[in-house]
């Protein structure tokens, strides 16, 4: 394969994708999924994800005991009746139970069913499908303080691993399993921001997200160079092109675009969308936005105190907000249009994160975006800048990035 040099390392170009017409369904389906592709891009969203993880867990360290003790404000005594008791309703029944069921309603209910449907805000016990919620945390067992300190500290110590890239196979686990006892515990910190980190961790923790921009491949490399090769310069050279790389951003890509389309659909439901009211619910909400900086609260008085200005300014938020969050799933395959898709989403979640303060959330969103980037514009990016960094230019010997027509990291 033809290899563009950068000084003394070879760096691979970003390899076309066979032609469609000379590949039926079948293996064009085949190649989405499972062919080989530059881990780089998994690496940067590694260590980007791993930054908000570590910054979301080291904020609850003055908060622990609130959050997760046993006399926390979701108790450990209520959380517990919720694991073991919470309840799910049947479906209707139909057929041949039908019978049963009538014969089950007609029973006199237990003492203890009593007591349990004056619980659950009068649930019938008699015709639950399941109770209790299947989770786990390790907070559901240690309530010591001393033992929870040092438990949150190992915690943290495996989430600084994970993100620098060591023993990245066994740290991408344990950083997931970690975070979800934080979040399994204490419903009340619950919120989009976890759901995002949770799915970034587990796609991480699937693919080889140590191959690139880690301690791992930096240890292979010194390794390599004591059993006789030579050490690659201190720039991190081309990983080798793998096929679970491909299949996890191909998994964050198709996440991704459920995500907007679910987004935009929920919000076609709401009239503030249609007449073009909905953003001023956002920009003039007190509990979200930054109303005590004197900017943004001048701002907001002169925008309201100018109709037409008004009017423009939230029926074009509007309008830009559904056109991404719709067109994304959609457009973003295309290759013409794919960088302008990806801006539009930075765009979006960068005022998200400005205006409604959600700024973790908008982190994590801004990481997952980045599975559409290929391999080498990534190589590319970071190369250049460490080049930059060391005064020097030689960026210009990487081969242009491409953006593959399947979309293809």
């Amino acid at each position: 394969m033809r290899t563009a040099s950068l000084g003394s390392r070879n760096v691979e170009p970003h390899f076309a994708a066979p032609s469609a017409k000379a590949s039926s369904p079948l293996q064009a389906w085949s190649r989405f999924w499972f062919s080989a592709t530059d881990p780089s891009t998994l690496g940067l969203i590694r260590i980007l994800t791993g930054l908000v993880v570590i910054y979301v867990h080291v904020t609850y360290t003055g908060t622990l005991f609130s959050f997760f003790g046993k006399d926390a404000w979701m108790s450990l005594d209520l959380i517990n009746e919720y694991r073991h008791d919470q309840p799910h309703i049947a479906p209707p029944v139909v057929g041949w139970t039908q019978e049963l069921e009538e014969a089950e309603r007609n029973r006199d209910l237990t003492p203890e069913e009593l007591q349990y449907f004056s619980r659950w805000g009068s649930t019938d016990p008699r015709f639950l499908h399941a109770k209790g919620q299947p989770i786990a945390s390790i907070w559901f067992h240690v309530t010591d303080p001393k033992w929870m300190v040092a438990i949150h500290a190992c915690f943290l110590v495996i989430m600084v691993l994970f993100t620098i890239g060591f023993c990245t196979r066994v740290t991408s686990i344990l950083t997931w399993l970690a975070a979800l006892c934080y979040i399994q515990r204490s419903w009340p910190v619950l919120f989009g921001m976890d759901t995002i980190t949770n799915l970034l961790l587990i796609y991480l923790m699937i693919g080889p997200s140590g191959a690139a921009y880690s301690l791992d491949s930096w240890l292979k490399r010194r390794r390599l160079a004591k059993e006789g090769g030579t050490l690659p310069p201190a720039v991190h050279p081309v990983p080798a092109p793998s096929i679970g790389a491909n299949f996890s951003l191909r998994c964050m890509q198709i996440n991704f675009c459920i995500i907007y389309l679910a987004s935009a659909t929920s919000k076609l439901q709401g009239s503030t969308w249609w007449n073009g009211n909905a953003l001023w619910g956002v920009t003039g909400n007190a509990e979200f936005n930054p109303l005590n900086v004197d900017l943004y609260l001048q701002f907001i008085t002169f925008l309201a105190k100018n109709r037409y200005l008004w009017e423009i300014c939230m029926t074009s938020g509007v309008i830009f907000t559904l056109f991404v969050e719709l067109g994304f799933p959609f457009l973003v395959w295309n290759r013409r249009m794919r960088p302008f898709m990806i801006m539009g989403s930075v765009m979006l979640h960068v005022g998200i994160g400005l205006i409604m303060g959600l700024t973790t959330f908008s982190l994590a969103m801004l990481s997952m975006v980045l599975c559409f980037i290929p391999g080498v514009t990534t190589r590319w990016a970071i190369n250049g800048a460490l080049d930059w960094l060391r005064g020097r230019s030689s960026t210009k010997d990487l081969p242009k990035p491409v953006m593959s027509a399947s979309g293809a990291a």
